[in-house]
């Protein structure tokens, strides 16, 4: 049986090897068969680490398999694979204490839930950016027509009205889009149009005094002869 790649500078075991070095394993290793899968899952039961990394290279063809049907749902096949791969070595440190007598299937289903559970996360959290980015667009069309039609920045409430939101979720929005006018944000940038900043309002809150003194454009006093 040919060994696990060595894992990399820094790193131990083989639960942080790259995913793509574990794939180079995967459908070039032994199959145990009954008998010596057995005492594989027993002696990596008592920590013997050369028996679980036997076991995990054995199986690493069904993980790049499992990686392969999952390749269009959002995340990449080298991503999906470390994630089955994790799902993997808890399967051979759980098989042992549970009450299942097919280890191969069990270890699909670990792989399975692994992967699901992180295509779910990336789902959730396109869907959040794309709700965020939706809500900022919405924020600033919104203020842009209320300062055509009253010539003034609305406040938090007035704005919260006209969207029809809660009085937190407008200001978090508001923050947001403040944030991202000063960082030039490239994803919100589109939607902060230079037409729509007005520039008065931009400088309508500034508390009195602050306006910065005229400069001295004529220098010094003439001198009036006395």
């Amino acid at each position: 049986m040919s060994p696990l790649p060595p894992p990399d500078a820094g790193k131990q075991g083989s639960d942080e090897r790259l995913p793509r070095d574990l794939a180079q394993a995967a459908g070039h290793a032994h199959h145990p068969g009954a008998a010596e899968l057995r005492r594989l899952l027993k002696a990596s039961g008592l920590g013997d680490v050369r028996a679980r990394e036997a076991l995990t290279e054995a199986h690493l063809d069904l993980v790049a398999a499992a990686a392969r049907e999952r390749a269009a749902r959002g995340l990449s096949v080298a991503d999906l694979f470390q994630e089955g791969t994790v799902g993997l070595l808890e399967a051979i440190d759980q098989f042992p204490s549970s009450d299942r007598d097919d280890f191969e299937a069990f270890a699909r289903e670990r792989v399975a839930q692994r992967m699901d559970l992180a295509l779910g996360d990336e789902e959730r959290v396109v869907q959040d950016g794309r709700m965020l980015v939706q809500a900022a667009e919405d924020y600033v069309v919104a203020e842009s027509s209320f300062r055509s039609l009253f010539g003034r920045s609305p406040s938090d409430v007035e704005l919260a009205e006209k969207l029809e939101w809660s009085l937190k979720r407008t200001k978090e929005i508001r923050q947001i889009v403040a944030d991202a006018r000063r960082r030039h944000d490239e994803e919100l940038l589109p939607y902060l149009d230079a037409a729509d900043v007005d520039l008065e309002a931009l400088t309508e809150d500034e508390p009195p005094g602050g306006e910065s003194p005229p400069s001295d454009q004529g220098g010094a006093p003439a001198d009036d002869g006395r």
